[in-house]
């Protein structure tokens, strides 16, 4: 069974107004691919969240399970814990419509959290891609 996990996190910098994304992605316990990218005029939950949705539009093969890691209680509590989406409205279509997309290669989609700053090596590194992005000039 391919199980892959996908450790995601936002960043930002409110003194440069930029903000970065950091996702790691592990197939059956082994790190294959690492991700960031820089993201201006934003929001730390607008990083979060786009980290996530980066990280399920990746997904473009069968596979058995993905399970998406992240340290942010937002993304969790809108995703999947019913939360009302007052805010980045429009990011959160554009991850209904990825997550349906990433749902057609893989009907066992689960999101994880996990406690940001502590000894997860994948989220750390997550973390550190993000901070690493979002210092970019």
């Amino acid at each position: 069974m391919k199980v892959l996990k996908i450790y995601t996190d936002g960043a930002f910098s409110p003194l440069k107004n930029i903000g970065g994304i950091g996702i790691v992605f592990v197939l059956n316990d082994k790190k294959i691919y690492t991700y960031n990218k820089k993201i201006e005029n934003t929001t730390n939950n607008k990083c979060e969240l786009i980290a996530v949705i980066t990280a399920l539009n990746a997904i473009s093969k069968p596979i058995d399970q993905v399970i998406i890691y992240t340290d942010s209680q937002y993304v969790l509590g809108c995703a999947i814990k019913g939360w009302k989406r007052k805010k980045n409205v429009e990011l959160w279509k554009k991850y209904d419509e990825i997550l349906n997309k990433a749902s057609s290669f893989c009907s066992n989609i689960t999101f994880e959290w996990v406690k940001g700053h502590d000894k997860n090596e994948y989220n750390n590194l997550a973390d550190k891609l993000a901070v690493e992005a979002s210092q970019l000039v």
